[in-house]
């Protein structure tokens, strides 16, 4: 199921755990069913697989990182 994309070239799809591409790579030990993919819109492959709650904190840091007013 296909779940949106950014222009950054990506896009997301959430798929059962038995079609994860990257199983050796996939830091999941909640033994989640469902895995957020990421695929290049420019090579259509998998470029970066998370499970549902790894997703969750990763979108949660990048949100406050956007938030934060801090400069460099």
């Amino acid at each position: 199921m296909s779940i949106g994309g950014f222009q950054s070239g990506f896009h997301a799809r959430k798929v059962p755990r038995a079609q994860v591409k990257w199983e050796q790579f996939l830091i999941c030990s909640h033994g989640c069913e469902e895995v957020i993919q990421l695929i290049s819109h420019v090579s259509g492959e998998v470029e970066f697989e998370l499970c549902r709650l790894e997703a969750e904190r990763m979108g949660r840091v990048l949100v406050e990182a956007a938030a934060n007013t801090e400069s460099f």
